[in-house]
């Protein structure tokens, strides 16, 4: 087994297309690390002093005519309120702007690290799925599956391989790739001292956040790889990858929100964000004989999640296996 996984992967890495998808996975970590730059400075001389006129001008205002504004909204209030119109949440205090009002800084890498480094999950979803298909796919295009059956000919030896392999193969440049952005955003944000508070915690968050992108890239390209298994060519692999975002993902997530936390792209923002949150309609009938609906908040966690994507990839792997056991190669 050991020997074929190497030859397997001696396949994987002599192919034109892996090597072009592994760079251009690592250039888009790039990318997230030039946003982080940016995102990260502070504001120029200029952006300050403009700050500065525009607070003066506005609490100037707010000094001369603030009692003034007051009572006009109170006034307005208690118009509404003889009106019979809904005034919760209406409030008439208005405090004193600050200079932080007008002050356009970005949050500080406590508060926006996490985020950035999530920016790099779909690339990491896409990269390493295309790099499995693509390997796998290629066996069955040129009929080299059957040429290698004949020297290994034992089925489960040379699926298990080939899986293994896929998944081996796209783990360097999972890694690089989220270690460039992790360490990128970090060091961005260091070097203009934007760092922030972090917490009790630490940089734990965010090195968790990163540990579950690495797992993120190599689960799917498994997933792909026994999905290449079973549908034997990119073009086919690609159409059922369109039909279930579309239908899917797509149509039945956004017109049923209970289908929400079941769609992939969910799953995969709760497993790295460490949770994400969707709403519920739930209706009841008011004292007028009307349906008053109002949005419920449901939150998925990171390990539904996880369990959810990953039971999504073993089912592939164990269903793509009997069929490759039991299904012609030619």
């Amino acid at each position: 087994m050991t020997r074929l996984v190497r030859v397997e992967l001696a396949r994987f890495f002599a192919r034109i297309l892996v090597w072009c998808v592994a760079v251009g996975l690592v250039a888009v970590s790039g990318l997230i690390v030039l946003d982080a730059w940016r995102s990260s400075s502070p504001p120029s001389a200029a952006d300050l002093a403009d700050a500065q006129t525009y607070y003066e001008q506005s609490l100037a205002d707010w000094e001369a005519n603030n009692d003034q504004y007051e009572a006009d909204c109170l006034d307005q209030l208690q118009q509404a309120k003889d009106n019979g119109d809904d005034t919760t949440g209406w409030t008439c205090d208005y405090p004193a702007p600050s200079l932080q009002d007008f002050v356009n800084a970005d949050p500080p890498f406590a508060e926006a690290g996490q985020g950035k480094l999530s920016n790099l999950a779909i690339p990491l979803v896409l990269a390493p799925s295309l790099m499995a298909v693509s390997f796998i796919a290629a066996e069955f295009a040129t009929g080299a599956i059957s040429n290698w059956l004949t020297f290994a000919p034992r089925r489960n030896r040379v699926y298990w391989s080939k899986v293994v392999a896929a998944v081996l193969g796209v783990a360097p440049a999972v890694l690089v790739s989220t270690a460039v952005a992790a360490f990128g955003i970090w060091l961005a944000y260091r070097s203009h001292g934007t760092i922030g508070d972090l917490g009790p915690h630490g940089y734990r968050p965010y090195v968790d956040t990163s540990l579950r992108l690495v797992a993120l890239g190599l689960g799917f390209a498994a997933g792909a790889a026994a999905l290449a298994f079973l549908l034997r060519h990119t073009a086919a692999v690609l159409g059922a990858v369109i039909g279930w975002a579309v239908v899917w993902e797509g149509v039945i997530g956004s017109a049923v929100s209970g289908m929400r936390p079941y769609t992939l792209s969910f799953d995969i923002v709760a497993w790295v964000q460490g949770s994400a949150s969707y709403y519920v309609d739930e209706c009841s009938r008011a004292e007028d004989g009307t349906m008053q609906c109002v949005g419920v908040e449901q939150v998925t966690h990171m390990t539904q999640a996880g369990l959810q994507l990953g039971g999504v990839v073993v089912a592939l792997v164990l269903v793509a296996w009997v069929v490759f056991r039991r299904r012609d190669v030619a």
